[in-house]
């Protein structure tokens, strides 16, 4: 320590003859700032010295007691506030020697976290103070609280997800569900990009620590996907350390990136943790849930609560204040600002989730400028515009570090405006392997097949088995199926067990079932329990009953619930009914509406019609619009035709087209004429062929044969053979009998073995015995 202070007396007498050199050749300096700067420099020159690093043995340190949720600083180099103004004490997080990050070593209790910490949005300034607003009970509440305690009491924890539009409120809604039901949990909040794997060791390491258990924060769940290693097993291993996953997504990453329940798809993504039920939040408020706000007697919810046009939560976060100053930027003469928020808003859209610097916001933002005068202001003034904290909320463009280095678009601006192409390529760009993932997978939805192909390319250069099979399920779609199986059978020659799943599929269905089987064994021996299903249909296909038995028993005792119904199916074509029924009830989840929808269609198979209608009533009183379709057809076997059709309708509203076409038999039945069309129009003109032909039926009952024909021929497609022979089927209805025999033939020459069988009927009827006798044969032969 003596000689600390030696190294500082020495500095400080240099610092002091260094000043004394400057006032001779400065000698005009006045006294006043002569005394500051010296004194500037002296300090300056001691905080030097006594910064300067020295070697040897240190003292042992402690690591800093939180006083917030080190959601963005210490080991956090990507995301931190989702607006601009921080909240609450800054964390320097110090990753002990362990290397575990701060983030794990903060945690604070539930009941202490604040919630802007969390995620939540800054609301608008009140007239006594600038917190938040008292919350409001939503009518989830009940719902999210239950399942907060049922996944606390599961020895496998689990994840409770809550699904919602931007500034729906479903970040406060969970924070104030975890305050409500497990106040004394500690919470630990990853930051972006960390991988989880290690934080179930790390946990249970500290679980001195955590008497009543953890909760791991994962908001914008989206952001965390990539990188996270999050699937239902590492829930489980989370649920061992005494840790649930509580999590927000946004609705439309949730319905792009969501697997349906019972589909057998790669594990690695961890988008299979999204199969998990979620609890949604609705962007606009129930009249219930209004009124709960306006007896507040904050006047921010008051006003909130009665405006009608947007959801309360909206109105506090500014959002449509913020959409309207964006959209309107160019008329306002800032035409770059509007440019560079909509370069930010549109990179987000593609599945770039890292944060942005202001020079790679910049750079995209050229495709946005208007190709014709007026031009736009200077970039300096453009970007004051965009970053511009407004109602004392956040800006268009929020920071999401302490820095301003990294910047997002405030996350409720949004556009149906198209995607220009080099915005696609910019987030090529400056995509992370992480990124490529959710990139390729938007743009396939988007239909820009090529960016998507460019996305998993790289991925594949470096040897990613999950991006082949990815490539090669978007190849197949779009009818390159020869470069699907070549990249399917790399990724499965590599060892990847969902490439040769699907490779197996497409082999069996180019008639190729020995190699298929060979690959669903190899998988199915190395544990995918979707290969086991396949390679028992496959085998009792064969004959080999007992052998197939052993294989769906195991993947279902392994708790494959597609794998249970499908055993179930064969237990129940066998004659094996209660145990087929034990399986299918044992598939179907109380929180999964899907299972128990097919659940109910099962039980209706063995005419199980009362539990069959329980299920479905279930399920439809969820919100399955696909369950209230089916029990509007259940109840019209039983004669309650106008229960039917309030079902029908209620799913037609939510826009399931299947329901609308029931619902427009019904109401022309019963001699709703007008009404019925209109039902049938609509789902026609959305795309559903059922409803096209079905509507065309119609048409050409009531003599309007032209229009009926026209349907029919939009609803065929050329790949369809189904929908093919239905075409034919209704040509020789009308007497088209030459346009019939071409539709049959087609469908008949790509294999369908029924319309083989119906070309053959109309040969016979036209007097060609011979050409008949050669496709029955064909069509014999084949089933």
């Amino acid at each position: 320590m003596r000689r600390i202070w030696a190294w500082v007396a020495a500095t400080a007498g240099g610092a002091v003859l260094a000043l004394v050199a400057v006032g001779l050749v400065l000698p005009g300096l006045e006294e006043l700032s002569w005394i500051a700067g010296s004194g500037s420099f002296v300090l300056t020159a001691v905080a030097v010295v006594l910064a300067w690093p020295r070697h040897g043995p240190q003292p042992p340190t402690s690591t800093p007691v939180a006083a917030g949720v080190d959601n963005r600083l210490g080991d956090n180099h990507k995301a931190a506030d989702q607006v601009g103004i921080p909240h609450g004490d800054l964390i320097l997080a110090t990753p002990t020697a362990s290397s575990v990050p701060g983030w794990v070593d903060t945690a604070l209790l539930v009941d202490q976290t604040d919630a802007r910490e969390l995620g939540v949005h800054a609301a608008l300034p009140g007239t006594i103070s600038d917190e938040l607003p008292p919350y409001v009970v939503r009518d989830a509440d009940t719902e999210l609280d239950r399942r907060l305690e049922a996944a606390a009491a599961s020895p496998r924890g689990g994840l409770v997800l809550v699904v919602g539009a931007s500034t729906a409120g479903k970040t406060r809604a969970l924070a104030a569900a975890l305050v409500r039901t497990m106040p004394q949990r500690l919470l630990v909040a990853p930051p972006e990009g960390t991988n989880l794997r290690p934080l179930p060791a790390w946990l249970s390491a500290r679980a001195a620590q955590a008497p009543h258990g953890w909760v791991v924060w994962l908001d914008d769940l989206e952001r965390h996907l990539g990188a996270s290693g999050l699937t239902p097993t590492l829930l489980s291993q989370l649920g061992q350390a005494d840790a649930i996953v509580a999590a927000t997504i946004r609705q439309k990453q949730f319905q792009l990136l969501r697997p349906t329940t019972t589909d057998h798809g790669p594990q690695g993504v961890s988008y299979a943790v999204l199969k998990f039920p979620a609890v949604t939040i609705d962007r606009c408020w129930s009249p219930a849930e209004r009124e709960r706000a306006m007896r507040s007697e904050d006047q921010r919810l008051i006003a909130a609560a009665g405006d009608g046009r947007f959801g309360v939560a909206e109105q506090l976060a500014a959002g449509p204040v913020l959409q309207q100053a964006w959209q309107s930027g160019p008329d306002n003469g800032h035409i770059r600002g509007y440019a560079m928020v909509a370069a930010a808003v549109d990179l987000a859209r593609v599945g770039l989730t890292a944060p942005l610097t202001r020079e790679q916001i910049a750079q995209a933002h050229t495709a946005y400028l208007p190709g014709s005068p007026p031009l736009p202001e200077e970039a300096e003034r453009a970007w004051e515009w965009a970053t511009q904290v407004r109602s004392g909320v956040a800006g268009l463009l929020v920071p999401t570090d302490h820095y301003g280095h990294r910047w997002r678009a405030f996350d409720y601006l949004t556009t149906e405006t198209p995607i220009p192409e080099s915005t696609w390529r910019t987030a090529l760009k400056l995509a992370t392997n992480e990124d490529c993932y959710g990139i390729a997978i938007t743009a396939k939805s988007e239909g820009e097949i090529g960016i998507a192909e460019a996305a998993w390319l790289p991925l594949i250069k470096a040897g990613d088995t999950l991006a082949m099979f990815f490539l090669g399920d978007l190849l197949r779609e779009v009818g390159r199926v020869e470069e699907a199986e070549r990249w399917w059978r790399q990724a499965a020659e590599e060892g990847d067990t969902f490439a040769m799943f699907f490779l197996g599929g497409l082999l069996v269905r180019v008639g190729r079932v020995e190699e298929a089987e060979r690959w669903w064994r190899q998988a199915a021996e190395e544990g995918d329990t979707g290969a086991m299903s396949s390679l028992g249909g496959a085998l009792a296909g064969a004959g080999r009953v007992e052998e197939a038995e052993g294989w769906w028993r195991q993947a279902a005792e392994e708790g494959d619930r597609a794998a249970m119904f499908d055993f179930g199916d064969w237990l129940a074509g066998v004659g094996r009914v209660e145990e087929a029924e034990r399986w299918w009830r044992q598939a179907a989840e109380p929180d999964d509406t899907l299972t128990m929808h097919m659940l109910a269609y099962r039980l209706v198979g063995v005419g199980r019609i009362e539990e069959a209608e329980r299920w479905y009533r279930q399920a439809a009183e969820e919100g399955d619009t696909d369950a209230m379709s089916s029990l509007g057809d259940l109840l019209t076997g039983t004669d309650r035709v106008e229960e039917a059709e309030w079902w029908w309708r209620q799913a037609a509203e939510e826009g399931d087209t299947g329901a609308m076409s029931s619902l427009g038999g019904a109401l022309a039945g019963a001699g709703r004429v007008e009404e019925a069309e209109g039902w049938w129009r609509q789902a026609a003109e959305e795309g559903d062929r059922a409803a096209m032909f079905d509507f065309g039926d119609w048409l050409a009952g009531v003599g309007r044969v032209e229009e009926a024909e026209r349907w029919w021929r939009q609803a065929a497609e050329p790949d369809d053979t189904l929908t093919m022979h239905m075409l034919a089927y209704r040509l020789v209805g009308v007497g088209r009998i030459e346009e019939a025999e071409r539709w049959y033939r087609q469908a008949a020459e790509e294999g369908d073995t029924d319309a083989m069988s119906s070309l053959g009927d109309l040969l016979t009827g036209a007097d060609r015995v011979e050409e008949a006798e050669q496709w029955y044969r064909q069509a014999h032969e084949e089933e």
